[in-house]
């Protein structure tokens, strides 16, 4: 039996809300005669929250108050002590990561949420972990097929694209069910002002503050479906598709795939027009009923996702999380961290070269604790007290300032690049170096205290976009 731990997942979405727990199982599945290699083992949510409406002041900002509420009251139906949880995420979504108040919020809620409880978002982010709760059935699977998740909110849909069970790509898109709401008389209250270009050329009658009707609805919502069936490879004329891209497209456009459906939109892929397309205040209901009769459905093979309208928030608590290698080093008092910028370090020709270059990334982060994640270095004696000395020769300000040093590497070298280091630091120098984490420039790290046993210690790679 391996050692567990507990760890939070908080989505504020476009349209909904919501919060779940889990219960996470580290193993070591390593033979006796080789070094430790622990892997999280199993996933057990333990605690589902209901979904909600996402509490918003007006159209430019989140109700901070009824959101810090309603993860307070979850706790508490959860029996859960927040200073218990190891490591979480806080992911906001959509439009809401657009509001005016959206990283204040966030931040807020993540150190009210619990000590350890990581603030993130991004549309990369949000597509491969609502994919790896969606799909997950079929990406861990012997030999998986390659595979699109395709995850429609309120605001955003966002694409991840898996062969072999590996993120490949990632995409998003400004098309949602909330971006066209209405009231109870059918009147519309709100119009996203990306969907405008797309209006004024198919249905210029649709305006803000007049009341409208399915037929006058449809063009819009078949027009929105289009740029989804381009995204995925479908020859449909789509005048608007690059308009409506948030960040970018799925680059190449992957041949034939598997698509599964996720987010709140998923839930409304019915064979025939809603009896009450309206009953959420929005065109969610349309728009799910336009993809299900899209060529979407037709022209690919699509699998039921394992989760829908709760895929995010279910990714958030228990796919964003990795484990470092068990071989590496820290010193206890430096952990937890949060918010820790990657900086990559080339391999250059030269010594001077590779120096300077660090050197150079530091300046970008004057005296913030910097991760330095190295390439895919020989583990070699030679080699790593060669980096050693790159390292403390490119860090030396830093050093002098006493600024916790972080290095993140794949192969399983870190304990001996540590003991190296650490040979050659001041004494009791805060230093923490991992193995087995992969993370790029303009990546985020948050590193959680240690777990089975002090053996390793729970990662999240993540961005941090607000726009």
């Amino acid at each position: 039996m391996g050692d567990t731990f507990q760890t939070v997942g908080i989505d504020i979405g476009t349209s909904t809300t919501s919060l779940i727990i889990a219960t996470l199982t580290i193993e070591n599945t390593a033979s006796g005669f080789s070094l430790p290699h622990l892997t999280i083992s199993d996933k057990q949510i333990t605690y589902r929250s209901p979904v909600i409406f996402t509490p918003l002041i007006d159209h430019v900002r989140i109700d901070e108050q009824r959101i810090r509420q309603f993860v307070a009251e979850q706790y508490r139906l959860a029996h859960a002590d927040p200073n218990e949880f190891k490591i979480g995420a806080i992911i906001m979504t959509g439009e809401t990561a657009r509001k005016v108040n959206a990283d204040k919020v966030l931040h807020a809620l993540s150190a009210y949420a619990g000590r350890f409880v990581c603030a993130t978002a991004g549309p990369g982010l949000e597509s491969l972990i609502a994919a790896k709760s969606a799909a997950h059935s079929l990406l861990t699977v012997t030999n998986p097929q390659p595979v699109i998740n395709i995850d429609i909110g309120g605001g955003t849909s966002n694409l991840a694209y898996f062969t072999n069970g590996q993120c490949q790509d990632t995409a998003c898109f400004d098309i949602g069910g909330r971006l066209i709401r209405l009231d109870e008389s059918q009147r519309i209250t709100y119009l996203a002002p990306k969907l405008k270009p797309l209006i004024d050329r198919v249905q210029p009658t649709l305006q803000l503050g007049k009341r409208t009707t399915v037929a006058e609805l449809m063009p819009v919502i078949q027009a929105m479906t289009h740029v989804l069936e381009r995204a995925v490879g479908i020859d449909v004329p789509a005048p608007e598709f690059e308009h409506f891209v948030t960040d970018k497209s799925l680059t190449p456009t992957p041949t034939p795939t598997t698509l599964t459906f996720s987010g709140g939109v998923a839930d409304c892929l019915t064979t025939e027009l809603p009896v009450d397309p309206f009953r959420y205040g929005d065109v969610g209901p349309l728009l799910g009923y336009a993809v299900r009769q899209s060529r979407l459905f037709t022209e690919r093979h699509v699998h039921q996702a394992d989760e829908t309208i709760q895929a995010t928030v279910v990714g958030a608590g228990s796919q964003t999380m990795m484990i470092s290698g068990s071989t590496i080093s820290y010193t206890p008092e430096t952990l937890p961290l949060q918010n820790v910028p990657v900086i990559t370090v080339e391999q250059l020709a030269s010594t001077r070269d590779t120096v300077k270059a660090i050197t150079a990334k530091l300046a970008r982060y004057p005296n913030e604790t910097v991760a330095l994640a190295l390439p895919n270095i020989a583990v070699t004696f030679a080699e790593l007290q060669r980096w050693a000395q790159l390292i403390l020769t490119g860090m030396a300000t830093a050093i002098v300032q006493r600024t916790p040093l972080v290095i993140i590497m794949q192969p399983n070298a870190a304990k001996a690049l540590g003991n190296s280091l650490r040979s050659q630091l001041p004494p009791n120098y805060p230093l923490v170096c991992l193995d087995n984490v992969s993370a790029t420039s303009d990546d985020y790290l948050d590193i959680g205290l240690p777990v089975a046993n002090g053996q390793t210690v729970p990662v999240i790679v993540k961005t941090l976009i607000f726009n």
